[in-house]
């Protein structure tokens, strides 16, 4: 009766899946390795970044059918979808055309906010990240720029003395601050230059500001502002603020 009893709690045991792994590279059409290119896997969304010599590898997934999204500034991003049996391995290789993208004819008078601006609006059109115009930016609630930023989703706003406030990320905060005791904030870019963590935003009149890039994860920002985290100051999350 006891054997029994064994048989029947190995029936109902949960099969486990053995992992499997998803590896390729990604290059130009004309054969050069495009390191940085963005390798986003769903579901759910897992994202790498490829190397010098554009490879990359995803590890420890499950089986099963994934989408493969491939982009690069510059580039016509990819999509592929891959099955991927238990225990499997499966490798591509991403070939990406350079756009050839004919710009409207500019003004020798076009300003530096223009061409900024221009910036902008590409990584938009690609949709990492959550980004405010200006038009936007004014039309969001409230005086100061804190205010006017907590609108974007998995933005979390640290408050300090007096008006002083930091951004962080509302995603990456817990595991951070479990390991540092501390809140971690957000690296801040203004124009061109990295003001690190720790810069108050609302030191900026909201009235100055042209332009908002967030992204709630360092895997998430583009190479462009994406910067090595320290182990002792590790920073959560990208802000780029474009003044006027």
């Amino acid at each position: 009766m006891r054997h029994l009893g064994l048989v029947s709690i190995a029936l109902v045991a949960p099969a486990t899946h053995a992992q499997s792994t998803f590896t390729g590279r990604v290059l130009s059409d004309s054969g050069l390795f495009l390191a940085g290119a963005e390798v986003v896997l769903t579901p759910p969304p897992m994202t790498q970044r490829t190397n010098a010599t554009g490879e990359f590898r995803f590890v420890e997934l499950t089986g099963g059918e994934y989408i493969v999204s491939v982009r690069m500034p510059g580039f016509a991003p990819k999509t592929d979808t891959i099955e991927l049996a238990d225990a499997g391995e499966a490798r591509r290789e991403y070939r990406l055309s350079r756009i050839e993208a004919t710009l409207p004819e500019v003004p020798v008078t076009a300003s530096l906010l223009d061409r900024k601006l221009w910036e902008f609006h590409e990584r938009r059109r690609f949709g990492v990240g959550r980004f405010l115009d200006s038009a936007e930016f004014a039309k969001a609630a409230g005086t100061r720029t804190s205010d006017r930023l907590s609108m974007l989703p998995g933005i979390r706003i640290l408050r300090g003395r007096g008006l002083a406030a930091y951004v962080s990320s509302i995603r990456s905060q817990a595991q951070i601050r479990r390991r540092l005791g501390r809140p971690c904030q957000a690296n801040v870019w203004l124009d061109y230059i990295n003001l690190g963590t720790g810069f108050n935003v609302n030191e900026l009149d909201p009235s100055v500001i042209a332009a908002i890039e967030w992204y709630a994860g360092r895997e998430a920002t583009p190479a462009r502002f994406a910067v090595p985290a320290k182990s002792d100051d590790p920073y959560c999350g990208t802000l780029v603020i474009w003044t006027r």
